[in-house]
């Protein structure tokens, strides 16, 4: 967004009042005594204040505000929503950016430049700060200029993780690496299938790879999974909050290990078994995401 007069509003600050009473005063003296001196200084002291106005004006105009994509952080950690600032021909100088009346950042910014402002992420869910305040006292602090604007950004904040003991359901090791079930006889080897972003290194084919023929996995029949689900409803807390914790940490504690695994939500989210960044955001957006009155669809496992 691009600032223009009908973004601005002006009025003067405290020196600025003190400055317009102690002018009044000096203006009223030089009358009562026709003081040609004093007339002299109170003109040039009110020319001066309404040049600052005009340079406080332009100092604003122009400014142009992109909001960039916030990353998502846990509940209890700092939200950081950085902004793009550009400045018109002549600059910016001192200016106060507050994000819905928190992180007050000044600037001064010649052409362009990457602000981020910080709002505390208290609980889980999306983050949407209501808007931004641009103001500036330059450049005698006598009149505040000042724009308010949707902020136009959102951030998304996971579950704080809590650890405790690990629930899982269905397959064969558990998070903390002990084996669950076993099994005998073998698999019987079908091929090779090209490598898909959730696949299991362990199933691919590293002669091949070597061999710089590509990046396939090794396709079985009657494998035994190695994923573990992360079911909700396996949790013996009652609190809605500390459960959804509790599968975060998990899932972060999957995923550090190498893990494949899913993740189970009532009434009728499941995000099938898989490993990777992208597996692992879409596993907490889930948990950030969660109401149990509504129905959630499953992403990409």
């Amino acid at each position: 967004m691009k600032l223009s007069r009908k973004h601005l509003s002006f009025f003067p600050t405290q020196h600025g009042l003190l400055f317009l009473g102690i002018l009044g005063a000096m203006l009223a003296g030089s009358i009562n005594y026709n003081n040609n001196a004093g007339f002299i200084l109170v003109f040039l002291l009110g020319g001066m204040a309404l040049i600052s106005i005009f340079h406080s004006f332009k100092n604003l105009m122009g400014l142009e505000i992109i909001p960039l994509s916030a990353r998502p952080v846990f509940a209890g950690q700092n939200a950081i929503f950085p902004f793009q600032v550009k400045a018109g021909t002549s600059g910016c100088r001192s200016v106060a950016f507050i994000l819905s009346s928190h992180g007050k950042v000044f600037e001064s910014i010649d052409r362009k430049k990457t602000i981020r402002l910080k709002i505390p992420a208290s609980q889980r869910g999306v983050l949407n700060p209501v808007s931004l305040t641009i103001s500036s006292v330059y450049p005698f602090g006598l009149f505040t200029f000042r724009a308010r604007i949707p902020a136009q950004t959102t951030c998304l904040v996971y579950p704080e993780p809590r650890p405790g003991p690990v629930s899982t359901i269905r397959g064969k090791y558990s998070l903390d690496g002990e084996v669950e079930t076993s099994c005998q006889g073998s698999d019987d080897f079908q091929g090779l299938k090209p490598y898909q972003p959730g696949n299991s290194i362990k199933r691919i084919a590293w002669k091949t790879l070597s061999r710089g023929r590509g990046v396939f996995i090794k396709d079985f029949t009657a494998q035994d999974s190695l994923a573990v689900i992360l079911d909700f409803e396996a949790l013996k807390e009652r609190e809605l909050e500390l459960k959804l914790s509790r599968l975060c940490h998990m899932i972060l504690t999957a995923d550090k290990k190498k893990m494949e695994y899913g993740l189970r939500l009532p009434p009728n989210f499941l995000q099938n078994p898989g490993i990777g960044e992208n597996h692992k955001h879409s596993c907490l957006k889930a948990l950030a995401l969660f109401n149990p009155h509504f129905n959630l669809q499953a992403g990409p496992g």
